[in-house]
């Protein structure tokens, strides 16, 4: 029997709140690194049907179109990566890397220029995006292992008890194996059925099919006859062409005795076969890929220690919360399993969080907890804390440890703090994007307008113009704003306009919503800022800090700096020659 446990070990240096805040730091674009990425290629196969239905293929019962294994392929790939978007496997950033040039070099795969370089494009985005993602989540490792340091012994180590042993994924291992085994059977059933019906068609006579009905999904009723038949038979055919046959056409058909019909040269189409292995060949790997790192990740607890932090456990609900010494909550850890010992077995406690009534009333001191290999690394972490709890069912249930086996992924739950901004510092987009956001959205608008090339004063002429005459300064306004503290005065620009207004005029700004409104003594309203500095993670934009700035240095003439600031925006020229440009060729492609 083994002896109570003794106190947790108090070797491991603490999780500090400047630690915390340099961690967050080096994150780099995780709030873009989220498993809503898995829309990407969805909205790129969306994107490749829209132009597909509006692309002419120029099929009809003289030259009919088919389908082969070649080009699915990409909707295959593009299926494949929405799947490993969502299960967020490693290596992740492997995939958009290989499907870029995989577009590249099938342009055929899909229907138009269009959808292809949409296609690029998002795949692109996507290795930038994981590419800096997973860079930030190596580079915050790094500073964690820095200050972890050693290896620590875990307390069961320290009580001579043995490792906790999370049971093994057998359920995940045999569901991976039978999904890659109904993969191997759809890529099995496909072409069986293609070399049945390519068979069947060399052994088929050609015969001239007479239309009876047809209707806008492609479901053809025809009349034929065999040589040497008495009487005409009839079937059903499926026609996806874009000038659907009439009744009264004439359909060359393919037929033979036995009853099989199908429209003269087309082929067996075998997207359905393929989609549905890529679809169950995917999700198997991802299943056994999990197992494997489920085993992988809990080898480490059979060691004598881990490196660790000292953390304090904050109980929120259901949710594992731990925070830093001194600062608020931090990560809310991933859980897999609890386990508890009691001195002498360990007590298996289930999948769901256990926490006694009033234990977020305990201080800090009596909160503290160990994480053992912290987030973002190759192996489990664990939380170890203490606990007991009242059950009336076994009465009270006694335990010296509770071990949180946990996934490395977290849930941040607060971002860097920016520091407030001085009155010399300016405050808004960086120069190049201020410079870029009005030629790149008035090109891509006028894409469109020049895409569409609609007749008509609604649809050819006010329509683009509306649109471009909204999106565009609304586009600007939010990429391109910029705020300088000057000695006489504030200076504003929202990308197309340019506003000074000087500190004697100003009576308060507040911060609400990513923006300051400045309030002037005419009862007028400024707004500087917007939230996709935040959502872009592209500067230390506080809309508070700057509120309270700008308050300040309205009320206090030594806040405000003591030289002028150059009053010279050349995104200004850039945004307005933009706008004027996408009027300009709007007008131009409707008179032409």
């Amino acid at each position: 029997m083994f002896h109570p446990a003794p106190p947790l070990p108090a070797a491991p240096p603490p999780l500090t709140d400047d630690l915390a805040e340099r961690w967050l730091a080096a994150r780099t674009a995780q709030r873009w690194d989220s498993r809503w990425l898995c829309a990407v290629p969805l909205l790129v196969c969306v994107v490749a049907m829209g132009q597909a239905a509006r692309t002419p293929l120029l099929c009809g019962p003289a030259h009919p179109c088919g389908q082969s294994w070649a080009e699915g392929a990409i909707a295959a790939a593009l299926l494949a990566e929405a799947v490993a978007l969502l299960a967020r496997p490693r290596g992740l950033v492997l995939i958009p890397a290989a499907l870029l040039p995989l577009i590249w070099y099938v342009p055929d795969g899909l229907p138009d220029q269009v959808s292809r370089w949409t296609a690029l494009a998002a795949q692109a985005a996507l290795l930038v995006v994981l590419a800096r993602a997973g860079a930030g989540r190596r580079a915050a490792r790094q500073r964690l292992a820095d200050l972890m340091g050693g290896q620590q012994p875990y307390p069961w180590t320290l009580a001579g008890a043995p490792a906790p042993a999370p049971p093994r994924p057998v359920v995940r291992l045999v569901l991976g194996g039978l999904l890659l085994g109904l993969a191997a059977v759809s890529v099995l059933t496909g072409l069986e059925r293609q070399e049945e019906s390519d068979a069947r068609a060399a052994r088929a006579e050609t015969v001239p099919g007479r239309v009876l009905s047809s209707d806008e999904l492609g479901d053809t009723e025809v009349e034929y006859r065999l040589p040497g038949d008495d009487r005409p038979r009839t079937a059903g055919v499926e026609v996806y062409w874009d000038a659907y046959p009439k009744p009264g056409d004439t359909l060359p058909l393919l037929a033979d005795r036995d009853g099989w019909v199908r429209p003269a040269g087309d082929a067996y189409d075998p997207t359905v076969w393929l989609m549905a292995a890529t679809l169950l060949g995917s999700v198997g790997l991802v299943v056994l890929g999990s197992s494997a790192r489920s085993v992988r990740l809990i080898r480490d607890l059979a060691a004598p220690g881990a490196p660790a932090l000292r953390v304090v456990h904050h109980p929120d609900g259901d949710e594992e919360v731990v925070g830093p010494e001194g600062g608020g909550p931090l990560w809310r850890l991933s859980t897999r399993q609890y386990l508890g010992w009691n001195g002498t077995a360990w007590v298996p406690l289930g999948d769901f969080p256990l926490h006694w009534e009033g234990e977020e009333d305990r201080p800090p001191g009596l909160r503290t907890a160990l994480l053992y290999q912290g987030p973002d690394g190759a192996s489990a972490p664990v939380l170890v804390r203490r606990w007991s709890h009242h059950d009336d069912r076994e009465g009270v249930l006694e335990l010296d440890w509770i071990a949180v086996v946990c996934t490395p992924q977290v849930k941040v739950l607060r971002r860097p703090r920016p520091t407030a901004p001085r009155p010399t510092d300016d405050q808004g987009m960086p120069a190049r994007l201020r410079l870029a956001v009005g030629p790149a959205a008035a090109l891509v608008l006028g894409a469109v307008v020049v895409s569409r090339s609609a007749d008509g004063w609604w649809t050819g002429l006010l329509q683009p113009l509306l649109l471009g005459g909204s999106t565009i300064p609304a586009v600007v306004a939010a990429l391109g704003w910029q705020a300088r503290f000057d000695r006489d005065a504030l200076v504003t620009s929202t990308g197309l306009t340019r506003r000074r207004t000087a500190w004697p005029e100003i009576t308060a700004a507040t911060a609400a919503n990513g923006r300051v409104t400045v309030r002037t003594s005419d009862d007028q309203e400024l707004r500087i800022g917007h939230r996709a500095v935040e959502w872009l993670g592209l500067g230390d934009y506080d809309p508070q800090a700057l509120a309270t700035a700008v308050t300040r240095a309205a009320r206090e003439p030594t806040a405000r700096p003591t030289t002028d600031t150059p009053d010279h925006f050349p995104e200004l020229l850039v945004n307005r020659l933009s706008l004027t440009a996408y009027l300009v060729t709007t007008v131009t492609v409707w008179l032409t």
